[in-house]
């Protein structure tokens, strides 16, 4: 028996036909709806944190709204001038009524830091340590704003100490009064 090459033709176009259509049309069309379905489960994960990540930044502008705050406040607490002998005057004081004895108060000339200038002050006290402590805390409390740069104590005997600060008085560009 002999078949003729028209219908084995046939029989290969009709094999064919399909085959090519699905290596031309329909694997690819699969490989672009796995493409796509990959990327919308991608994009899906990142909202599952969309949550997280606003509550993430909600904390964080609230952090950055104090931190605001608390420049403005600390801003609101340099004065223009140093005016130094109200504070000298005021932290003499407290220290004596802490039972102090305050041995020497010296400044040393203002000096820039930035956009600002600081006055360094030399305060030497004697007593107990925990006047020296309640001195200490005084002027963190006072409302200028003013940085211990150095702090030394020194024992005497059991009950008393000296202590030396050198506390820096902020104050803005406007110099001396």
């Amino acid at each position: 028996m002999k078949i003729p090459i028209r219908y084995i033709s046939l029989i290969l176009l009709l094999i064919c036909v399909p085959v090519s259509a699905w290596a031309i049309a329909y694997r690819p069309t699969n490989d672009a709806v796995r493409f796509v379905a990959e990327e919308i489960k991608e994009r899906t994960s990142k909202l599952e944190n969309y949550d997280e990540i606003n509550s993430q930044y909600r904390k964080m502008k609230t952090i950055a709204d104090v931190i605001q705050d608390a420049n403005e406040e600390a801003c609101a607490r340099i004065p223009e001038f140093h005016t130094a002998d109200q504070w000298l005057e005021s932290a003499s004081d407290a220290a004596l009524s802490f039972g102090l004895i305050v041995q020497a108060v010296t400044t040393s000339g203002e000096r820039d830091e930035g956009e600002y200038k600081v006055l360094p002050v030399d305060f030497n006290v004697s007593g107990s340590f925990s006047s020296v402590y309640k001195l200490l805390q005084h002027l963190e409390k006072m409302a200028r704003l003013s940085r211990v740069e150095t702090l030394t104590l020194r024992r005497l005997d059991d009950e008393r100490v000296e202590a030396r600060f050198v506390i820096h008085l902020v104050f803005g560009k406007g110099g001396e009064k």
